[in-house]
């Protein structure tokens, strides 16, 4: 929906009617390298903090911008040990043809 609101559409239905497949697939690369919308404005924040953080802190450890950015924290993958993964793909493969 955001980029639907971006692009000045009312609806991603009516987005998805005016743009080609590869339109699409042109805006979600040119999100990946400049992202836009609220993720962008976090990281903005994130790194405007970090560099007031820096200034006022003694030496040692610095904050990082991610550190100010609940949203994309919240985002971040969650890494799946081996046993996990095999045990989502048995669960698969039992639930398959049921």
């Amino acid at each position: 929906m955001t980029l639907a609101r971006t692009l000045g559409f009312v609806t991603r239905e009516r987005m998805y009617e005016a743009l080609s497949a590869k339109e699409l697939v042109e805006l979600e690369v040119a999100y990946s390298l400049d992202p836009w919308g609220p993720e962008r404005m976090e990281r903005l924040v994130g790194e405007i903090c970090t560099v007031i953080d820096m200034f006022h802190r003694a030496k040692g450890t610095v904050l990082q911008p991610l550190d100010y950015m609940p949203f994309i924290k919240r985002l971040q993958p969650q890494t799946q040990s081996e046993d996990d993964m095999k045990a989502i793909w048995q669960h698969a493969v039992e639930n398959w043809n049921t």
